[in-house]
């Protein structure tokens, strides 16, 4: 049976690896939901350049606005019921969620069990026999007794050997809300949007 050392089933293993490709993949995946919320907010909040053969990668045109139209009451001194309509003209990107998905924690766990991991089996049998005679008594009564036997034993050691591992990574992604610089952009838009008579 070799010598079995349980320290140096450890040896050897690559935590580099182990814990830095997880946290780097994290680090990559946290890079393309930042570009995805930019390319959310170039594609929904702004219009295509005017003149896109001269446009550069990141340039964009005007805000993309959405109007709502709607009826609301101005009576005067001639008519108390006097409706007029009214539009509301504001930015598309203050009317739907932009997407701001951030990665803030990565669980790490490495577990590994190591047992005794030999099998080996060792049998060892044995056996004997014996026998005797003997004679009892004299003349008339006397008698002739035969005895025999048999002894056997069997002896078996099992020793067995067992190894596993488990590699376990966990990621939570949640949704951040709005970026304060962008909820601020979107509070002065807030506040500059006034609805105006409709032509």
């Amino acid at each position: 049976m070799s010598d079995f050392v349980m320290g140096n089933q450890f040896s050897g293993l690559p935590m580099a690896d182990l814990i830095g490709a997880p946290l780097s993949a994290a680090c990559d995946a946290q890079v393309r939901l930042a570009n995805a919320t930019a390319n959310f907010i170039k594609v929904i909040g702004f219009l295509p350049p005017a003149d896109p053969a001269n446009a550069g990668p990141n340039d964009v045109g005007d805000i993309r606005n959405v109007s709502f139209r709607y009826d609301r009451s101005a009576p005067t001194e001639d008519d108390p019921a006097a409706i007029e309509k009214v539009e509301l003209q504001l930015p598309l990107l203050a009317v739907v969620k932009v997407p701001n998905l951030a990665i803030n924690k990565v669980d790490i766990t490495f577990d590994m069990e190591v047992r005794n991991s030999e099998q080996s089996r060792d049998t060892e049998d044995r056996s004997g026999s014996f026998s005797a005679e003997a004679k009892l008594g004299w003349g008339p009564f006397s008698a002739k007794v035969n005895v025999s036997g048999s002894v056997a034993s069997h002896k078996e050691n099992t020793r067995s050997t067992d190894q596993s591992a488990k590699y376990h990574v966990e990621v939570h992604a949640v949704d951040d809300g709005m970026p304060e610089g962008l909820a601020r952009v979107m509070d002065i838009i807030a506040q500059s949007v006034t609805p105006k008579i409709a032509a």
